[in-house]
């Protein structure tokens, strides 16, 4: 998270300190999915094809019960509204690598390694950090040796324990969700063949199991503890290689790493205070069940970089840092609440009650899971009850476009994250000089769809528009609409909204006054 926000606002020419404990990135695997929305945001930055190298694609994610009958299986390979299929998976520590070497030699980048961020202030015009060389968790970090940085903003991207949330007193909201689980990662031998689905979750009352790829070669199991098992004896290799018995064994392969999580779902409420700000797991936790943990962090970071670009460029109004919280929070809460219906289902440790889930999903009563949320506040298009207007708030289709001699990524256009307004059948070139005021103020690239400019290669874009009517949609730079319009007028009106909530002027009126 860290990482892409520093990224990011690198690319908008901004200077960024980024402080860290630790002399590189953690060396044993954590996080294992990310899905289409987040393989664009590693196409913009510029980093996908190395990703790529280091990922594979998820093809069916089965639940199976005890008994191995099929409860439940997601089709992941089908094809996401971004290209490609829905989801990959990944090795942590070769993703974070690659972040790590693209940050070093950026502009405007100051890595201070190997230092503990000790404490956190602020003023009404910028924020510090206390920071000292830190060189080991049983080392005591030497004061005499500490020094103060400071900045106009600081984005805690610190953990389920931040000291940043805990500087803003921001309240915790629990979901109570609350598991133990042993995960354990494992790299077969070559040429090893495990005879283990590719990626399932086994709803065993005796044992709930994951089992997924970690990457393009490791194994991810993960055991839930059960009421009274002590989790130091659990994590003892013997135990280990006991529990992994059934798939793999010490001549298959080796274990890179095996610890227990406690799984839980909270919700920080109060993200921004002042020139603080909070992003990844310092403001949300959720079971891994839906594989959204680190997926909702990049998310964060993804929203937050142009918003603070935006107002550190002075083209944009501090409050749009508020609405990050509106927009962002209530997304999460979304992922959170459906990660822990996915987790109630797998983690049943009592024989009758998974009988009786079972029974309920082969008799077809258990509804589909919910559909994966959009925006619903914030700086998107609202009306008066605060319903967003049309595709307001929906994660926009990602298309390869041609206009006769190439064939470029529709999120290339631009060389940095910037607003685009899609326009399918509303004459380009009539543009009035309020929407082209409008426009100036959001710094927003006109995409016409005509067969003098551009064409929709895989049609993703074309079927958005023939389904929900919309002529031009002004999409965020984060890939979410702010709108869309039926009519030049509508279309209009929709881009001084938008330059109105980014700025906090109205264009419109500005444009006339000026004409008059």
């Amino acid at each position: 998270t860290g990482k892409v926000l520093a990224r990011l606002l690198s690319d908008a020419g901004k200077s960024v300190a980024i402080v860290e404990r630790w002399p590189a990135a953690y060396p044993l695997p954590r996080a294992v999915g990310y899905d289409h929305e987040i393989k664009r945001m590693m196409h913009k930055l510029g980093v996908a094809q190395k990703i790529e190298a280091v990922s594979r694609p998820m093809h069916h994610y089965i639940w199976y019960n005890a008994d191995w009958k099929v409860l439940i299986e997601l089709d992941q390979s089908v094809e996401s509204i971004s290209g490609g299929p829905l989801g990959y998976l990944f090795n942590q520590p070769e993703l974070e690598q690659i972040l790590e070497e693209d940050l070093l030699g950026r502009p405007g980048i100051s890595l201070f390694l190997s230092h503990e961020a000790l404490s956190v202030s602020q003023n009404e015009n910028g924020a510090s950090v206390v920071l000292a060389p830190f060189n080991g968790a049983d080392v005591p970090v030497d004061m005499a040796e500490a020094k103060t940085i400071s900045a106009r903003y600081l984005v805690g991207c610190d953990g389920a324990n931040s000291i940043v949330r805990t500087a803003m007193d921001s309240e915790i909201y629990d979901h109570g969700f609350d598991a133990d689980w042993l995960v354990v990662d494992v790299i077969p031998n070559e040429g090893t063949d495990l005879p283990i689905p590719d990626a399932a979750q086994w709803c065993n009352p005796a044992r709930p199991t994951t089992i997924v790829p970690s990457g393009v070669r490791n194994r991810r199991w993960e055991f839930m503890v059960m009421p009274g098992e002590d989790l130091e004896e659990l994590a003892r290799e013997e135990k280990v290689w006991e529990l992994l018995s059934p798939w793999i064994t010490p001549k298959d392969g080796k274990i890179i790493r095996s610890a227990t999580y406690n799984f839980r779902s909270r919700l920080a409420r109060g993200w921004r205070k002042g020139r603080f700000l909070i992003a990844g797991d310092a403001a949300h936790l959720m079971p891994p069940f839906m594989g959204q943990g680190m997926c909702s962090g990049l998310r964060d970071a993804w929203t937050l970089g142009w918003k603070l670009a935006a107002v550190l460029d002075e083209r944009a109004t501090e409050s749009i840092l508020d609405d990050y919280e509106t927009e962002r929070s209530a997304h999460v809460d979304a992922v959170i609440r459906t990660s822990m219906q996915m987790g109630q289902i797998v983690c049943v440790p009592d024989e009758a009650a998974a009988a009786e889930r079972d029974a309920a999903f082969f008799s077809g009563k258990v509804p589909p899971p919910p559909a994966f949320p959009g925006l619903s506040g914030g700086m998107i298009d609202t009306d008066e009850t605060g319903a967003p207007i049309g595709l307001a708030g929906a994660l926009m289709p990602h298309s390869d476009l041609s206009d006769g001699t190439r064939t470029v990524r529709l999120d290339d256009l631009r060389d940095r994250p910037g607003f685009v307004l899609l326009v399918n059948g509303l004459a380009h070139d009539g543009i009035t000089p309020v929407a082209a005021a409008a426009m100036e103020a959001l710094d927003c690239l006109a995409v016409p769809f005509s067969p003098a400019r551009y064409s929709d290669v895989s049609g993703r874009l074309s079927e958005m528009f023939a389904e929900s009517g919309a002529k031009a949609v002004l999409v965020r730079p984060d890939f979410y609409a702010f709108g869309s319009a039926e009519t030049a007028d509508q279309a209009e009106a929709m881009l001084v909204r938008a330059a109105r909530m980014l700025t906090g002027k109205d264009i419109g009126a500005t444009v006339k006054a000026t004409a008059k």
